[in-house]
């Protein structure tokens, strides 16, 4: 069965904001095991099938070329990371590299909710206020028997963050 995502590629990329020919760096981050990778290779490529997962992720850098609203190609460089283990941080470079953030976690995964809002305070603190588009994806929303991570919490921790939120299902 393939990957369903509720958002399409497109406007997915509109969410950051392409700056004419400087592209756009986005990480890719949450815990180990949220569906990261899952979901760049069905958005970026449409093929990723449940049950395909591969070995973990070190690091794996994916480039698209995006056409924004004035009809230019810019480039998208996506950073899809090593998934983070409970006291793991994310390495401090992608601070100060990325334009924006997608961040990931699991609804049967309490814990890697936590592990995203970790994350967004981290990235305020080490961005200084600077402004970053941030992305929070709620992966796996077909599990709905394993359910950890309620929609309408998820969604009001979002209004209070001011970010985006979205569940796919895997």
């Amino acid at each position: 069965m393939p990957l369903l995502l509720s958002i399409d590629f497109l406007f997915f990329a509109d969410s950051f904001r392409l700056e004419m020919g400087k592209g756009c760096k986005v990480v890719v981050c949450g815990q180990a095991a949220v569906g990261k990778t899952a979901i760049l290779e069905q958005l970026l490529y449409g093929n990723h099938a449940v049950g395909s997962e591969s070995s973990e992720t070190q690091e794996d850098v994916y480039v698209a070329s995006v056409e924004t609203d004035r009809g230019v190609k810019e480039q998208l460089r996506l950073y899809d990371t090593k998934g983070l283990q409970d006291t793991q941080d994310l390495p401090k470079h992608y601070y100060s590299v990325a334009d924006g953030f997608v961040l990931v976690y699991s609804v049967d995964s309490l814990e890697s909710f936590k592990k995203v809002d970790f994350l967004k305070k981290e990235i305020d603190k080490s961005r200084d206020k600077k402004e970053v588009t941030i992305i929070v994806l709620g992966n796996k929303s077909d599990l709905t028997e394993l359910r950890q991570v309620e929609q309408e919490a998820a969604q009001q921790w979002a209004r209070c963050e001011k970010v985006k939120l979205w569940e796919v299902l895997r």
